[in-house]
């Protein structure tokens, strides 16, 4: 009888540990990217991607990453490698990630979780991905735009995604020109049901919000130095980068 006794409480005890673990699932995979802005009044250094929490728990980002594909799905630029955590983690909580640039772009000047290693090229934005990645290449979210311009794979896990396809791709650019963002259109419990239909611009000026809950609402700022077109900010800013720059442009059919 105490044997069985003893049996029973150790599978009550089994039991009650599973139920903490799938309670308090600390993670980073169950996330969307919310919003996305690839320049603020054509100035293209001012960039911002913001990621919000589909469940909660989910603020161990450090095990994550942010990349950025060409029309053709191909030559990755690694925008961000997260090294550190987030402290808020609450589902719907987001986590910002933008160029220094952008920072001074926004009212109140924005404090970004995450400033981008490498901003999105110039020339992936009439076409072009973002992914949101696992450290070892998992693909959780993507985001792809550009129309029939867009080329490449729109896969990746099933986790954000019933299917595993995020596309179609959003029909248009990633807004550059002004002070609307590519916005996620669902709740932050909302999986992907395919980018032409989950996103759309921002009716006014975007607003990002960091992982602390403040919110940044984007101006229009200065306009941006033209010539400077690939937005380098070591002197001498105008040189034949800017030219390699123009032509890129020119290429890919920027207005």
């Amino acid at each position: 009888m105490k044997t069985a006794m003893r049996a029973a409480w150790m599978v009550a005890g089994c039991v009650g540990a599973c139920s903490v673990c799938v309670a308090q699932p600390d993670s980073f995979h169950v996330m969307q990217i919310q919003q996305v802005i690839g320049g603020v009044n054509g100035d293209t250094s001012k960039q911002a991607i913001q990621l919000r929490m589909r469940t909660s728990f989910q603020n161990l980002v450090s095990q994550s990453r942010i990349k950025a594909w060409d029309a053709a799905g191909l030559n990755p630029v690694l925008i961000i490698d997260m090294q550190t955590d987030v402290s808020n983690f609450d589902e719907g909580d987001t986590v910002l990630v933008t160029t220094t640039a952008f920072d001074a772009a926004t009212t109140p000047a924005c404090v970004a979780d995450f400033h981008m290693t490498n901003p999105i090229p110039v020339s992936y934005m009439t076409a072009g991905r973002l992914t949101f990645e696992d450290d070892f290449g998992t693909i959780y979210w993507s985001l792809s735009w550009g129309g029939a311009g867009y080329t490449g794979s729109n896969m990746g896990a099933l986790t954000n995604c019933p299917t595993g396809n995020f596309g179609p791709p959003f029909a248009g650019p990633l807004p550059s020109s002004g002070v609307s963002a590519l916005a996620f259109q669902g709740p932050f419990s909302a999986p992907s049901a395919g980018n032409a239909t989950d996103y759309a611009l921002t009716t006014g000026p975007a607003v990002f919000t960091n992982n602390a809950r403040a919110t940044f609402t984007v101006t229009s700022g200065p306009p941006p130095c033209y010539a400077n077109c690939d937005a380098s900010t070591i002197a001498p800013v105008l040189n034949v980068n800017d030219f390699s720059c123009f032509l890129n442009r020119y290429a890919a059919g920027c207005t």
